[in-house]
């Protein structure tokens, strides 16, 4: 696979990089996921509308240093929260630590497959979590 002018493989791979049956395929496995319609759509957002900075600046701000003793972590969140915990997330919070920090935690659920992209990956099984979720809610 060729990625689109202008964009290095490595950054064209990166939406599979933490998957680790995927990591050493050529196309990093994005194909047996994705049409090159959906993955070039994705690409485009980011490029036509100039945001991949501001999408990325969580992770510059908080993976840069000791994220665990930052303020934001320290700080409880009492809100009602629910968790979806993908298999290949990048950093995974189990309930035993989340619930330190989310002292509402309603729902959480192990998913089956996916990963940090979970909205692009597995839409249907986020979209059913989040709808468990509000329901959980609207029923307190």
């Amino acid at each position: 696979m060729i990625p689109p002018l202008g964009w290095p493989p490595t950054s064209w791979r990166s939406s599979t990089w933490t998957n680790q049956e995927f990591r050493n395929l050529e196309d990093g496995g994005l194909q047996r996921k994705y049409t090159m319609d959906d993955l070039l759509t994705n690409v485009m957002i980011y490029w036509v509308t100039g945001s991949i900075t501001s999408s990325m600046r969580f992770y510059k701000e908080n993976f840069t240093r000791d994220f665990q003793t930052s303020p934001s972590m320290r700080t409880p969140v009492y809100v009602p929260t629910g968790i979806a915990a993908f298999p290949n997330e990048v950093a995974h919070a189990p309930r035993v630590l989340a619930k330190d920090k989310y002292r509402n935690i309603v729902t959480y659920t192990f998913m089956p497959r996916g990963g940090h992209f979970a909205a692009f990956e597995e839409p249907e099984l986020l979209a059913r979590d989040i709808q468990k979720f509000v329901s959980t809610v609207e029923k307190k």
